[in-house]
C-alpha cells in the first residue's frame, strides 16, 4: 500500500462525553491509548489533530505531533482533511480516538482494502450480541458478498458491527468533505452515509477483534474491564 499518513481528530468537547480524549484509562489517557496503536501499525506518520491547548499539551507530554485544527468543525472528517491538506500522503486513515484498544492490525486490514480499487475503506466486526445490536450507539454495516457496503445504520439490520475507521484516498477525502450533508446522513447521524449517497464506494475489511468504541462513561468501565482481563 501507498504511503499513508494517520490522522487522529482529538476534540475535546465531545457532545456525549466531554474531555473523553483527556479521560484516564489506566495509567495513560484515550488519546495516547489511540497514538500508540497508530504508531505500532507501522502505516505511516501519525498526527493527532486538535482543537485545544490542553489536548496538544498532553500530545506533546507523551512524544506525539498535533496540529491544531478549529473547534469549529463541523465532522471529524472535516478535521482530518485540514490536517491532511497540506501534506502528501495518498492515503489518510481517519482513526477516531474513542476506540482506545484497537488492534494495530486492524488499521493495517482496514488501509489495505484499498488495494481492492474503492474510495473509502473500514471495518467491521461480526455482531452475535443482541444487547448490542439492540444499542442504537452500536453502528452496524449492511455488506454484499464481495464486502462492499451497501449502507449503515444504528437500528438491528445487519450482523456486522461498524467500526469508526476511514481510510481515503486523497481525492476521495477531498471530494466528501466538499459535498453537502446528505439526507440520510441527517436522519441516521451518521456522515459516511453522505458517501453512499453520492455514489462513492465504500469496502469492508472483515476483522477479528473485541473493541469498545467509548461513547459515554459507562463505556470507558467496559475499556478498564477488558483491561484489566487482558482483553485488549
Amino acid at each position: 500500500m501507498s504511503a499513508c499518513l494517520i490522522v487522529i481528530p482529538a476534540r475535546l468537547g465531545s457532545t456525549r462525553f466531554p474531555r473523553k480524549v483527556l479521560a484516564r484509562l489506566g495509567a495513560r489517557s484515550m488519546v495516547e491509548w489511540c497514538w500508540r496503536a497508530a504508531k505500532a501499525a507501522k502505516l505511516g506518520p501519525v498526527l493527532v489533530a486538535v482543537d485545544s491547548r490542553e489536548v496538544a499539551d498532553e500530545v506533546r507530554r507523551f512524544g506525539g505531533e498535533s496540529i491544531m485544527t478549529p473547534s469549529s468543525c463541523p465532522s471529524g472528517s472535516d478535521r482530518v482533511w485540514l490536517a491532511a491538506k497540506g501534506r502528501r500522503e495518498p492515503v489518510i486513515l481517519n482513526y477516531q480516538g474513542d476506540m482506545p484498544l484497537l488492534k494495530p492490525a486492524t488499521l493495517r486490514a482496514t488501509v489495505n482494502v484499498l488495494s481492492r480499487g474503492t474510495d473509502i475503506a473500514t471495518s467491521v466486526i461480526a455482531l452475535k450480541d443482541a444487547a448490542r445490536s439492540a444499542d442504537r450507539n452500536v453502528v452496524k454495516a449492511v455488506l454484499t458478498k464481495n464486502d462492499r457496503c451497501l449502507y449503515f445504520s444504528r437500528a438491528p439490520i445487519s450482523s456486522w458491527e461498524h467500526l469508526g475507521l476511514y481510510a481515503y484516498r486523497r481525492a476521495a477525502l477531498k471530494r466528501f468533505v466538499e459535498m453537502a450533508p446528505s439526507p440520510l446522513e441527517k436522519s441516521e447521524k451518521l456522515e459516511q452515509l453522505r458517501a453512499l449517497e453520492n455514489g462513492m464506494i465504500i469496502r469492508a475489511a472483515i476483522v477479528s477483534e473485541c473493541p469498545v468504541a467509548v461513547d459515554v462513561p459507562s463505556d470507558l468501565r467496559r475499556a478498564e474491564t477488558m483491561l484489566r482481563r487482558g482483553l485488549s
